[in-house]
């Protein structure tokens, strides 16, 4: 029997899938069916996710099914947070396709949306702002879950939440569309018609999943799919203090307001539903998510980038290195080999040759782009030297090598205009000498 048959059979697993030692099953579901395992190199347990041949090769849905799994693939170690299941490898081959991640053991969110079996509110406004963070953390990434529901939310033995199933998630910089995948009884008006989608339908979903948290009672009582998808679009759920008497007014407010029927009428961004969220349970709401939307402001300000779509700043901001340094630092220095190149974020820089000034840098400006341009590490014809205490952002060409089409499409064109820029002032000087 060959290791598909075996993988996806309930009592027989096989021994080994890859590197993995396979210990024994610990779920399944329609499209998967997910195995403990042993990692022997790192020495760690891991969750496999076993992905049935017969939803990849769907007549109707096989493709999109494909697609799905090719997107998680693709996200597999590239999403870093403590809130997110780390995802080891992806395999897919028409014999055998799974997911190998992060184990995490205490179950899921899932447990403590009945009635009977409540969190305390501080857990759940606890666990909600770890959600805002982690997908604040992945949209800034360009992803969106796109399946946000208790089932997704895995916990930890310290009782901190990990967002996982990213097989539904897009990456905004890929396709914007696919808007009809979630599970129903958490789909945002939008996804249920079939809209383009952005971060404020997961803002709707975890909505959904807090109302449920917070009252033990889904936001709707449908007859049927069709009467829930009705309900979804039309009808605004009934206030969680008819179901829950001692929920806090403020907390009442915030899980409306995350399922307004309009995105525009939502919370704009994650972080500002986490910073309500934080205000209420009283922990801190700084972190860096929120210092990574501090820089991105900046940057959106800065001439050199007022071409760049968000999706690739997002990109930038991944690659570049911010740092602040004295007076008198020496960013560059005449003759010496290296191909970093910087934006002056704020202060201002000298650029001199020998004994002689060339010009003063200041904030939006940028040097050190020749070594780009020429496509090689060059000896610097000039030293950079920081006037004042300076913030730099600091990017490595072969870092920008690595970015989207578009992005370097603009970062060519973005250097060719201050190369011209600093020609035409160039020229300037020099006709006022001769004159």
């Amino acid at each position: 029997m060959d290791a598909t048959t075996t993988a996806t059979q309930a009592t027989h697993p096989p021994a080994f899938l890859g590197n993995y030692r396979i210990q024994r099953k610990i779920g399944h579901g329609a499209t998967s069916e997910v195995f403990m395992g042993f990692d022997p190199f790192n020495k760690r347990e891991v969750a496999i996710k076993v992905i049935k041949q017969s939803f990849l090769e769907d007549s109707r849905n096989g493709r999109q099914n494909r697609k799905h799994l090719q997107n998680e693939a693709a996200l597999a170690g590239t999403l870093n947070h403590p809130h997110i299941v780390d995802m080891y490898e992806a395999v897919i081959t028409d014999e055998i396709s799974y997911i190998a991640m992060e184990f995490v053991p205490c179950g899921t969110l899932e447990q403590y949306i009945h009635a009977d079996n409540l969190l305390p509110l501080d857990a759940v406004v606890e666990r909600m702002y770890e959600c805002c963070r982690a997908l604040n953390y992945a949209q800034y990434n360009g992803v969106i879950h796109r399946d946000i529901k208790p089932a997704n939310l895995l916990l930890t033995e310290e009782g901190k939440v990990k967002i996982s199933d990213l097989g539904a998630a897009v990456r905004m910089d890929v396709e914007q569309t696919q808007s009809n995948v979630g599970s129903p009884n958490y789909m945002s008006p939008e996804q249920v018609r079939g809209e383009s989608l952005s971060h404020l339908t997961d803002i709707y979903s975890l909505g959904v999943v807090m109302y449920r948290l917070l009252t033990g009672h889904s936001p709707y009582s449908p007859k049927n799919l069709a009467h829930l998808y009705q309900q979804i679009m039309n009808e605004m759920p009934p206030m969680p203090s008819t179901l829950r008497k001692d929920l806090p007014p403020h907390l009442e407010r915030i899980v409306m307001r995350a399922l307004q029927k309009k995105p525009e009428d939502r919370y704009a961004s994650w972080r500002e539903f986490g910073d309500e969220l934080a205000a209420l349970g009283h922990f801190e709401k700084s972190d860096l998510e929120v210092a990574e939307n501090e820089k991105f402001k900046i940057l959106r300000k800065m001439k050199f980038f007022e071409d760049f779509s968000d999706l690739e700043l997002w990109e930038v901001l991944r690659i570049g290195e911010w740092q602040k340094q004295p007076e008198k630092t020496v960013l560059m220095r005449e003759n010496e080999m290296s191909d970093a190149i910087y934006f002056i974020i704020d202060g201002s820089v000298s650029v001199t040759r020998g004994t002689r000034l060339l010009l003063a840098l200041r904030n939006g400006d940028c040097c050190g782009e020749m070594a780009y341009i020429r496509g090689k590490q060059l000896p610097r014809s000039a030293t950079v030297t920081a006037n004042t205490e300076v913030s730099v952002m600091k990017l490595d060409p072969q870092q920008l090598a690595k970015l989207s089409d578009n992005c370097q499409s603009h970062f060519n064109q973005a250097f060719l205009y201050v190369l011209a820029e600093r020609l035409r002032l160039a020229d300037e000087r020099i006709s006022r000498l001769v004159s």
